[in-house]
């Protein structure tokens, strides 16, 4: 993975195991999504999803590989697809990620105590 940009990447930071790796991967998903397609912008749709694709297959086996969180994610994987929009007149599609069940369970949960965390502060 690399970047044109300073920030580092969630799975090589040193805190990256355990509960941890989710927060890390849910960013590290989010930017990687949006880096292949502002980079392939100007590819047709089919391509730009199947570049976002393989840098997220790429992604989810570089967490494999460091064992950043073994349980939450060996043998996961996230199909990256185009959607109509119902809420858009124009049709214009929605990118959705279809996640294997274990995986998606503990980033909502992840996700939840984020939530529940940020209430409590403020």
């Amino acid at each position: 993975m690399t970047s044109t940009d300073d920030k580092t990447w969630g799975f090589l930071h040193p805190d990256c195991h355990g509960p941890n790796a989710l927060l890390f991967f849910s960013w590290d998903l989010a930017r990687t999504i949006e880096e292949q397609f502002k980079q392939h912008y100007s590819a047709p749709v089919a391509e730009q999803l199947e570049h976002a694709q393989k840098a997220v297959d790429r992604l989810l086996k570089q967490y494999v590989q460091i064992q950043a969180n073994p349980d939450a994610f060996e043998g996961q994987s996230i199909t990256l697809r185009l959607e109509p929009d119902e809420s858009n007149d124009k049709g214009v599609p929605v990118l959705a990620l279809e996640t294997t069940p274990h995986l998606e369970s503990l980033l909502l949960q992840m996700q939840s105590q984020m939530q529940q965390s940020s209430n409590s502060i403020n």
